[in-house]
């Protein structure tokens, strides 16, 4: 299952969630809006259900929010950016972005024009939702692409080491230490 979140801010101890956006080939696209300030149920169930792999692209930033907003531990996590960063180290951080790997792999030309727009609004403009479902339409794609190319060069044990990571790493950012390995 492909999923994203708006936010209308960077910290996620300051601001908050706007919409989630969840993608499954076998159910379709969902945009939910008016999470701010609530803890949804069923999405809280569905990150901490370790029968359903979750597909993100920046997955520490997204889990970090949901997180931190919803008191839950994501668990079954994967994030398209990790894998290309895996695959490509020592790359500019140009090369890493969603709209250029889509562009790249797929040819697929996503618009960033709203992505600072009111994400807040239970009632989104048509750009907004086609942003929205841009970002998670053909998600697992590109993490099937990545996931294969992995395999390949013998890197997915590695990959898979640091998805493992992922959920520590949201609660060492949390805690206010991004990066305890850095000097």
């Amino acid at each position: 299952m492909a999923w994203d979140i708006e936010t209308n801010g960077l910290d996620p101890k300051e601001a908050m969630i706007g919409t989630c956006q969840i993608h499954s080939p076998e159910v379709g696209t969902f945009i939910v809006t008016g999470v701010a300030g609530r803890v949804p149920p069923l999405l809280t169930r569905l990150l901490a259900n370790p029968r359903v792999v979750k597909v993100f692209h920046h997955a520490p930033f997204d889990l970090s929010f949901m997180a931190h907003a919803w008191s839950v531990e994501p668990c079954n996590v994967a994030c398209t950016k990790i894998a290309a960063k895996i695959l490509a180290p020592g790359e500019e951080a140009e090369k890493y972005s969603l709209k250029y790997l889509m562009a790249c792999h797929f040819g697929l030309v996503l618009d960033k024009k709203v992505r600072f727009t009111d994400w807040m609004s239970e009632s989104l403009s048509e750009e907004q939702l086609q942003y929205a479902t841009g970002d998670v339409i053909r998600l697992l794609e590109l993490y099937d692409l990545l996931k294969g190319k992995l395999e390949e060069r013998g890197l997915d044990g590695l990959y898979g080491e640091c998805a493992e990571f992922l959920s520590a790493h949201v609660r060492l950012r949390l805690h206010g230490c991004a990066d305890p390995f850095s000097y």
